[in-house]
């Protein structure tokens, strides 16, 4: 029997999923430490609609 061959992906991919993963813990740890740089953001919040 021949050995099968394993469906691997590309290195690209697997490079792109490990930076999202760090992007994500790293966005936590600065909420974590720097709260402050995070309050000032703008969080898209709800305004009236004026009526014509």
């Amino acid at each position: 029997m021949e050995p099968q061959k394993k469906n691997k992906p590309n290195s690209l991919v697997i490079i792109l999923f490990a930076l999202v993963v760090l992007m994500i813990i790293i966005y936590f740890i600065l909420a974590m430490f720097f709260p402050t740089v995070f309050e000032h953001m703008t969080t898209g919040d709800l305004q009236p609609v004026p009526n014509k």
